[in-house]
């Protein structure tokens, strides 16, 4: 053992250095932690949104819109397993404010999301992982549900109305049979897919989210 002058101690070999070590070697924790990404959806419509690419800090993009840490891959020595694939839809449209039906707005943006021919692609390394259709087999676990309305008056163009409505896919969600491991920096992304551009009324914010389960050192 060496010893540094200047009364900080000894310098510790290399066989003492695990005593400090804040990892533990070779072990690695698994958690249940879900990889979620956002995006987008223009109110003219587009022909495909792109997941997972752009990270926290990046565009603007907090904890709120993804927990990517680095772009189109899982950074390293991080690895995950996908269980599951939901999508979530949020119109941009109120459903509580008054006038312009908001609410019909708010269901009538969803049905176009969750209806209109599109297909969902995972590409993991050099080739397509899961190619699926429609959109719908991809519900959320979690939304909003119920559905109510009123009007104070009863012509169909009053602006008076006020109402409040909530709606979106529903069943089970999207399980990967076997799942799909997400291997550190190997290139992955999750894209959604329509022949043509659907407009709506407003433009809004899907997440994709990968159930499953996330691989790390342990500390």
């Amino acid at each position: 053992m060496s010893s540094m002058g200047g009364g900080l101690g000894s310098i510790p070999s290399l066989q003492e250095l695990s005593q400090y070590n804040v990892n533990r070697p070779n072990a690695v924790e698994a958690i249940c932690q879900s990889m979620y990404d956002s995006a987008t959806y223009a109110q003219a419509g587009q022909v495909s949104l792109q997941f997972f690419q752009t990270p926290q800090g990046q565009s603007g993009k907090t904890l709120a819109n993804t927990n990517m840490t680095s772009a189109g891959a899982m950074p390293a020595p991080q690895s995950f397993l996908i269980q599951a694939i939901e999508l979530y839809f949020i119109p941009g449209e109120n459903p509580s404010v008054q006038g312009a039906h908001a609410a019909s707005a708010f269901v009538n943006d969803t049905f176009v999301f969750w209806t209109t021919p599109a297909w969902l692609q995972l590409f993991v390394g050099s080739k397509a992982y899961l190619q699926e259709a429609p959109l719908i087999k991809f519900p959320p676990m979690n939304g909003l549900s119920g559905f109510s309305g009123q009007s104070d008056a009863t012509t169909a163009a009053a602006t008076g109305f006020t109402g409040t409505s909530y709606a979106t896919a529903s069943g089970p969600i999207y399980e990967m049979n076997p799942p799909v491991l997400l291997v550190p920096t190997q290139n992955f992304t999750i894209t959604l897919n329509w022949n043509t551009a659907q407009s709506i009324t407003a433009a809004a914010t899907v997440y994709c989210s990968l159930r499953g389960v996330l691989y790390r050192n342990s500390q």
